[in-house]
């Protein structure tokens, strides 16, 4: 193709994304069904401007890629080796049941048993590019279904290559063993590659790479890569893109990952739209014109049973009903390596074109609803209440991580959720000596932290009975929601709310403009990591430039008690922003303070804040007196509000006009 029709043709593809991702984001709709959407529209089978969609296509699998490669640099050998069991038990329980109900409906229509494995193959598989794009935009790849979510999703790419071998003795060509134990032994040397790469090779390779002090040579080294481990994999018949999210694991491992992430972000975005809209070209209206109920009840069936499928693999796995519902809705639809398998099925007459024409059709649809049901999976997920009979019936809650006879716990802290943020709390507070009870749902992680001697046990915080007869919360003193979840922390507050009113909640978010809002109705204690480390970065930069004493501590509370553009109040007492609380401020020789008297300063008239004690030379002098000359050293210790006691140290550190210098008090960060 000359240059200025792929151009043209770029430029269209381009056009019509943007505009159809501006239009359906004004519903609320996510930037992937507008590619989708995109895609359909000027695809060959609806207005036809895209002259020569192969090439389109071409450049989406170079997307995809690229899409995967970074995903894969949010992961390592040791994180995948956490969710290893995930990866092995529940790939395999969601693609065997999977083809076990194939199977199962071929038989009852009387249809050959290989033509039931087929199909099961291709409504097994899900969308890697699709799926992980989402949850790590909701940021949910370490949530308890984002992880089982992940492991299945790898499991089904490296189920591909057995398939495609399995397809000719399915439609009654043969396959000898040898071409079996071919597999096993590229499966072997997949695992031997990454392993050696990511521990000798790539390390060396980047370091070579950064020791020359020009992007350009690291940026051609990180695509050297890329590019070396996914020809690598489809040289050995795997997929290109399972070669590339290989890769980015193996970058990974190497202390050069944050930088390699942000060099090929800017590409990744562009070219991986790019996938979305071929998607989106694949798509024929005619066939949804001429056979919309048999497409339509193909769609329901792959949803429905998809889902009902990946909850019940999830539910065998000993994970509650909420967590298999989210699983399930973000497993619900076909991937794209079902299109390779479907023409493979026709190459070997398993499948006539009709029946091709039909299942790409539903296929498409369940691609293009699924965006939807990932965003609208939290809501969704309210209806876990249905699984809870199946839930009962496998006994998920009886497992070893199981906590009934541990006895009741009386003014605890209540922790939910065990990441990084939660292991690290238990640690404190057992160093404070302070009881506690975590909350988990994923059963080995209970199982491993109660074999190290902590107080964890099974259970969804989104129960009132566990939250009432597992965690005690009506005897606690508070409640930390540590949860990768949002929308399940929000349900947690809001029955916290519900039935103890009287104990507090302190919950984490993770993106203030993002996750605030969504909490706020809830009444509860937020703390945003964004918003945290601002504040840190406004202290240590401070301090840096020399600021000390009652200014430093005055920015740092402006800071602390700023307002988002959602309104959040960020530090509040069950709701109530007024609370009072004493603060500590060391006044430094040139804060306006020095040598004034307290009466002088008239804080307790003009801030409202009350100057309860004061430090000098170790010594605490409580309720100094309105004549109580202050230097430069003193511990000032203010009782107030927020709001007062940041009004008080920047009048201790810059007089009457403390409010000019300190907009931070009123401005977002």
């Amino acid at each position: 193709m000359h240059l200025d029709l792929l151009l043209a043709d770029l430029a269209i593809v381009f056009l019509a994304g943007v505009l159809s991702v501006l239009a359906l984001g004004r519903l609320g709709l996510p930037p992937v069904v507008g590619f989708l959407v995109a895609g359909l529209l000027i695809g060959p089978h609806a207005l036809g401007l895209v002259d020569d969609p192969h090439v389109i296509e071409v450049m989406a699998e170079l997307g995809v890629a690229l899409l995967l490669f970074t995903i894969g640099l949010e992961f390592s050998l040791d994180r995948l080796r956490r969710i290893g069991r995930l990866v092995a038990v529940g790939g395999t329980l969601q693609v065997g049941l999977t083809v076990a109900a194939a199977v199962g409906g071929a038989f009852v229509l009387g249809e050959r048993v290989s033509e039931g494995v087929f199909w099961g193959y291709l409504a097994a598989l899900s969308s890697t590019a699709i799926v992980l794009r989402l949850l790590a935009d909701r940021g949910e790849l370490d949530a308890p279904h984002g992880r089982f979510v992940v492991g299945v999703l790898i499991f089904q790419d490296l189920c591909i290559v057995p398939m495609m071998l399995t397809v000719p003795l399915l439609g009654g060509q043969g396959a000898s063993v040898s071409d079996l134990a071919l597999v096993l032994g590229k499966a072997a040397a997949v695992v031997v590659g990454v392993v050696v790469g990511a521990r000798i090779v790539v390390p060396r390779l980047l370091g070579l790479a950064a020791r020359a002090r020009s992007r350009e040579v690291f940026v051609l080294t990180v695509l050297l890569v890329a590019c070396a481990v996914a020809w690598a994999t489809a040289t050995m018949g795997l997929s290109i893109a399972l070669g590339a999210f290989l890769a980015g694991i193996v970058v990974a491992e190497t202390e050069f990952v944050h930088q390699v992430h942000s060099e090929v972000s800017p590409f990744r975005d562009a070219l991986a739209s790019l996938f979305f809209v071929s998607v989106g070209m694949l798509l024929d209206p005619s066939v949804l014109l001429e056979r919309p109920v048999q497409v339509s009840g193909l769609v329901l069936l792959l949803v429905g049973g998809k889902l009902l499928l990946a909850a019940l693999a999830v539910l065998l796995m000993r994970f509650p009903a909420r967590v298999a519902l989210l699983s399930g809705l973000s497993l619900a639809q076909v991937g794209e390596f079902s299109f390779v398998l479907l023409r493979a099925g026709e190459g070997a007459g398993i499948v006539d074109q009709r029946a091709a024409a039909t299942f790409l059709a539903a296929s498409v649809v369940t691609m293009i609803a699924a965006p939807l049901l990932v965003a609208w999976s939290p809501r969704l997920a309210a209806g876990a209440r249905l699984l809870r009979p199946l839930e009962r019936l496998l006994a998920v809650r009886q497992t070893e991580a199981q906590t009934a006879q541990d006895e009741p716990l009386r003014d605890h802290v209540v922790v939910a959720g065990m990441g990084l943020g939660g292991r690290t709390l238990v640690g404190s507070l057992r160093a404070a000596r302070v009881p506690y009870v975590a909350l988990e749902l994923n059963p080995e992680t209970v199982i491993a932290e109660r074999a190290a001697g902590r107080n964890v046990r099974y259970g969804d915080v989104t129960s009132a009975e566990v939250l009432e007869q597992v965690a005690c919360v009506a005897h606690a003193r508070q409640v930390v929601l540590l949860l990768s979840d949002v929308e399940g922390a929000r349900r947690a507050a809001r029955i916290l709310r519900g039935r103890f009113p009287h104990v507090p909640v302190l919950l984490r978010v993770h993106r203030l403009e993002r996750d605030g809002a969504a909490v706020d109705e809830e009444g509860c204690q937020v703390i945003a990591e964004d918003h945290e480390a601002a504040v840190e970065i406004v202290e240590r930069v401070l301090r840096a430039t020399g600021a000390s004493g009652a200014l430093l501590a005055a920015a740092v509370a402006a800071a602390r008690t700023a307002r988002s553009d959602v309104g959040l109040p960020l530090v509040s007492a069950a709701g109530a922003s007024g609370s009072l609380h004493v603060h500590a401020v060391t006044l430094a020789p040139t804060d306006h303070a020095v040598d004034q008297t307290l009466a002088g300063l008239s804080l307790r008239a003009e801030t409202g804040a009350l100057v309860v004690a004061l430090g000098r030379d170790g010594q605490v002098l409580p309720s100094p007196g309105p004549h109580q000359a202050l230097q430069a050293g003193d511990v000032v210790f203010l009782l107030g509000s927020d709001a007062q006691i940041t009004a008080a140290t920047g009048r201790l550190a810059l007089g009457p006009d403390a409010a000019a210098p300190l907009p931070a008090a009123a401005d977002p960060l």
